[in-house]
């Protein structure tokens, strides 16, 4: 049996059999032991939901295979590692499985966001949270609706209002658009990043007068260091203008003048003291060019040691100052959006209490913020569980913070025996390669340090045992030998010594026993003056599809893109040029034309003026039912009728659209109603399907109305997508990082990762000379390498990173391919043919050439074979399709929906409440008879009545209003008050069903249900005398009693 180590590292390059050993290991613990419900103590957490199912899946088919006695390698080699007999395995696995199957929540193999979420709920009351709260994982449509609270209080908070109003006028001052809006949205990002945390906890605690302070200390130093230049500036150039001599007189073309226009004019940021300027200077060479004439060359010399004492006092004020009036200038520029932050900070905390949500982002800050420093005895105690074996898959994604909150977990169990004598367990599997969640607080440098031979960062005194998982069982041996070549090849150009030596060493993958495959690496050219050179990318991949292998199936192609940009380029051209795709873009609901008509047709019921939706819902109508007559004069016919009228003629176009129909529904069905009148769904529609889910769950969720919705769907469109079925016959086109883990039987990778571009990117900045903050968030630039030798550090620092993070994305890109890799990259050459470094495409020129393969003229080159080996035809999919939409009115089915299930029609009680409550209460909203109908027509949207009851209400209320003796208290020109409170002088209430007044006389009607009764008369002459005593005439006083005929009595 194997030496088992408590603390296992698995280094698992691309496609070693990752998931493989994972189960493996898994099945080797509970198939050691006697006990059947061993996978209690095991908690294995992966980075995505499919990977999890994936891992789950292996387990339970290996236990199934073993349980009837099938022999795999899997059993092989859980035999030899273990000395088990395979009757024993058979056996153990038959109680394993039954215990699996009968226990299965505590089946623990989750995703490490599900883990985190149950540790939350665990602890919802230590952190105060709400019990019932909802997880909002889109965190960004929270943060911009901050945002816009924050923006939107400019004018009602003074101190808020100068802040913003001081922000617009810094964009205005670096030419930049006074729209702040984006901007903030932006930056408020770093509110719920990992990495950014504890930078701006600090700050929260900072007021607004700090920052205002800080800005202005900051400001008042580069004045004085600018006047310093100006001055310095201002006497160079008098000297030279007073000298009369033209300034392509002195040496280089004037540099030496140009120098101190420079310091007159304070372009500080031009300055250069490194150039021959300051040779000539250090070397007491001429000042004057080799074409001087004789006077000026006399003249020059004269005042030359004048210039070069004012160079040296500026090049001295540059050494002392510079560094400094940079940071400051970094850091005024970033004080107003982090002074922001807060306000942002607080108003999305106050829309998470109101909405009853929890942010997903904020899990893992929450849990170190509580439980880091509880006894895991504790822990285990409030979760219920008790682990002792611990996997963690992808821990190169696994963020620093995630990391450290299962570090008390798993010390514990690796560090302690059971009453067994049984040591715990952590394994962990990961690749510092196919790192590329750094944005999500995943850090290659966190793996890379745990299996380190020097200077290793185990948190454990438990000694790891690091093994690498050597062979490659996913590639073709020439996608291998490309792959290993290659990217052995380009280790040299990481500066960071760590990152090179893992790409150097990480890249030697054993081959399998599938041999050959194919590579190709083509190179376009852009030309400049081409419109359509954006499309060179696009050509050559349609050319790829086009010239593959006949035997290769479109479906098995996937094309994998650095940014959605790229992916909708190409997705356009390939569409254009029919061939079938799936990609992240198509599969938006938003871009279906029949869910856009819907969103439309909601727009023009909410909003009838706005003639934007009427337009575009008529546009796809007209496209839609292929209607004959010509388009402008269908939209001029229709546009400016009003909504119902609008709705009824578009009856004359094979649609059978009731626009009080659809009001009267609830929305859900509703929403179907659209789809059955518009006949949108002939045949099955996932997007119409998957629509229908949203609705479906958004309802669940939400009061439902027209407007919540559309803003729900404003905010939510651009992340709501079908699931595509896997077995369609088109090609894929998806993101490198949503690849990550997939493999596809053909990869093309088009276009070239520019590797030090980044996004407004930003880092912070240790600051001591203040007492309260203590760092900031600055612009990350060639800068900071002037500002102290920290701000050289975190630059170089941050280039290591970009370095390692875009190689790591070209590694997974490659990775992915079993058997044909595609790279299709630019042609991008500097001066002289030699490549461009900063591009992904350089690096493969550089390999060309290391490879003695580079040609200038020749722009493919092939390793191994094009032709498609060991084809075999794939079964046929076996999924039964739905081919109908199925959606059905529930009047179809002969059911009423109400919803006072007290309103009993047809039974005395029911009688008794409909015209007592039910009449009493839609009376107290009638003032005069035209209102009657739009009363009725609310309670029955509502539920409250039927469309069967809608007549028998209508006509009892317009028995009262009408009735001889009452019509006129019913009358437009009254002043009228219903159940209005009244406090008398003894400070109690009264509420008069109706007061009716002219000039300083009132009426007093109260309406009444079943017999008169003498309490009735005593209730209305107390109404009488309150009103006496505020000054008013009592002029009638009545008691309509409704029953089946209506009463009036006058008291």
């Amino acid at each position: 049996m194997q030496q088992v180590s408590p603390f296992q590292i698995y280094n698992a390059s691309a496609g070693s059999g990752k998931t493989f050993t994972l189960v493996k290991e898994y099945l080797k613990i509970l198939l050691t032991t006697e006990n059947p419900n061993k996978f209690h103590q095991i908690l294995a957490v992966t980075f995505t939901n499919k990977a999890a199912g994936e891992m789950k899946a292996r387990v339970i088919e290996n236990l199934h295979a073993f349980s009837n006695k099938e022999e795999n390698n899997m059993l092989s080699l859980i035999c030899a590692e273990t000395n088990l007999l395979e009757t024993t395995v058979f056996k153990r696995s038959q109680t394993v499985l039954s215990a699996i199957l009968q226990n299965y929540s505590a089946f623990n193999i989750t995703t490490i966001d599900s883990f985190t979420h149950k540790l939350i709920r665990t602890f919802a009351y230590d952190l105060e949270l709400p019990l019932n709260s909802d997880v909002e994982m889109d965190t960004e449509s929270l943060l911009n609706e901050a945002v816009d609270i924050v923006i939107s209080k400019i004018g009602e908070n003074k101190e808020l209002t100068d802040l913003l109003v001081n922000y617009v006028i810094q964009k205005l001052d670096d030419d930049k658009s006074w729209d702040i809006s984006l901007d903030l949205k932006n930056f408020a990002k770093i509110i719920l990043n990992e990495t950014d945390a504890n930078h701006l906890k600090a700050l929260h605690k900072v007021s607004i007068e700090t920052f205002k302070t800080l800005k202005e200390t900051l400001q008042k130093e580069n004045k004085k260091i600018e006047e310093l230049f100006k001055m310095i500036g201002n006497k160079g150039v008098e000297i030279v203008n007073n000298c009369g001599v033209e300034q392509n007189e002195f040496a280089y073309g004037g540099e030496l003048p140009n120098h101190f226009k420079k310091l007159k004019d304070l372009k500080i940021y031009d300055l250069n003291f490194e150039g021959r300027l300051n040779t000539t200077i250090e070397q007491n060479k001429n000042l004057f060019s080799g074409k001087c004439s004789a006077a000026a060359k006399q003249i020059i010399e004269s005042i030359g040691s004048e210039l070069v004492a004012l160079y040296d006092d500026s090049k001295n004020v540059f050494t002392e100052f510079y560094g400094k009036y940079v940071l400051n200038s970094l850091i005024v520029e970033s004080l107003i959006p982090l002074a922001v932050l807060n306000y942002i900070n607080i108003a999305l905390q106050e829309l998470k209490k109101e909405n009853n949500i929890l942010l997903n982002a904020e899990f893992n800050q929450l849990i170190s913020d509580t439980i880091k420093d509880e006894p895991a005895p504790f822990i285990y105690e409030r979760i219920g569980e008790k682990f002792r074996y611990y996997f963690i898959d992808e821990m190169q994604d696994t963020s620093v913070l995630q990391w450290r909150n299962l570090i008390p977990l798993v010390e514990h169990a690796i560090s302690s025996e059971n009453e067994f004598g049984e040591q715990g367990k952590l394994l962990l599997v990961g690749d510092a390669k196919q790192s590329i969640y750094r944005w999500r607080g995943g850090k290659a440098e966190q793996f890379i340090g745990l299996s380190a031979k020097e200077e290793n960062t185990n948190p454990f005194f438990v000694k790891e045992k690091v093994e690498h998982l050597a062979t490659n069982f996913r590639s073709f041996s020439e996608v291998i030998n490309f792959n290993n070549g290659f990217f052995s090849h380009i280790s040299k150009f990481l500066s960071n010594t760590d990152f090179s030596n893992l790409y150097e060493e990480g890249n030697s993958q054993k081959l399998n026993s599938k041999e050959g495959g194919y590579v190709q690496l083509s190179f376009v050219e852009k030309q400049k003056e081409d419109d359509e050179k954006e499309l060179v990318y696009p050509k050559k991949v349609l050319d790829i599809i086009q010239n593959l292998d006949s035997k290769f199936q479109r479906n098995e192609v996937c094309i994998l893109v650095r940014t959605k940009k790229q992916g909708i380029l190409v997705a356009n051209y390939l569409a254009e040029n029919n061939i079938e795709i799936i990609s992240s873009e198509t599969l938006l609901l938003k871009n279906s034309e029949k869910i856009g008509f819907i969103i439309n047709l909601l727009n023009v019921v909410q909003n009838s003026a706005n003639k934007e939706f009427k337009v575009q819902l008529l546009y796809f109508l007209h496209e839609y039912f292929n209607i004959n007559e010509d388009k402008h004069q269908f939209l001029n016919s229709l546009i400016n009728l009003p909504t119902i009228e609008f709705f009824e003629e578009l009856k004359n176009f094979n649609t059978n659209f009731n626009y009080n129909e659809f009001i009267k529904s609830p929305f859900y069905e509703s929403i179907e109603y659209i789809i059955r009148s518009f006949h949108l769904a002939e045949e099955s529609d996932s997007n119409i399907q998957f629509f229908l889910d949203v609705i479906f769950e958004y309802q669940q969720k939400n009061q439902v109305s027209i407007s919540g919705f559309l803003e729900f769907w404003d905010l939510k469109k651009e992340k709501l997508s079908i699931v595509a079925p896997e077995a369609e016959n088109a090609v894929r086109i998806m993101t490198i990082h949503k690849a990550k883990g997939l493999e596809f039987p053909v990869v093309i990778f088009p276009f070239s990762i520019e590797i030090y571009r980044q996004i407004q990117p930003k880092v912070w900045y240790p600051y001591s000379q203040s007492n309260t903050i203590e760092s900031v968030l600055i612009n990350y630039s060639v800068k900071l390498k002037v500002i102290s030798t920290e701000g050289e550090r975190l630059f170089d620092e941050r280039k290591e990173e970009l370095e390692l993070d875009n190689f790591n994305i070209l590694y997974v890109a490659l990775t992915r391919a079993v058997e044909q890799l595609y790279i299709v990259t630019e042609k991008n050459l500097l001066k002289g043919d030699g490549e461009n470094l900063k591009h992904t495409s350089g690096l493969f020129i550089n390999y060309l050439k290391e490879k003695g393969l580079w040609n200038s003229e020749k722009l493919d080159y092939s390793f191994g074979n094009a032709a498609r080996i060991n084809y075999e035809i794939k079964e046929g999919n076996s999924t039964i399709s739905q081919n109908s939409f199925i959606s059905n009115s529930w009047k179809n089915h002969q059911i009423s929906i109400v919803s006072n299930s007290s309103l009993l029609w047809d039974t005395e009680q029911g009688n008794a409440i409909s015209y007592g409550n039910l009449i009493h209460e839609m009376l107290a909203k009638i003032k005069t008879k035209n209102d009657i109908s739009e009363i009725v027509n609310q309670y029955l949207f509502k539920g409250i009545i039927t469309s069967e009851n809608q007549l028998e209400i209508s006509a009892v209320l317009n028995q009262v209003v009408n009735h001889p003796q009452l019509e006129k208290y019913f009358d437009q020109n009254k002043e009228v008050f219903n159940e209005r409170e009244i406090l008398t002088a003894n400070k109690t209430i009264i509420i008069p069903d109706r007061l009716v007044f002219e000039a300083n006389k009132v009426t007093i009607i109260d309406y009444k249900t079943g017999q008169a009764s003498e309490k009735y008369t005593q209730q209305l002459n107390w109404y009488a005398q309150v009103l006496r005593d505020l000054n008013y005439l009592v002029d009638k006083k009545l008691l309509i009693y409704i029953n089946k005929e209506i009463t009036i009595e006058e008291v």
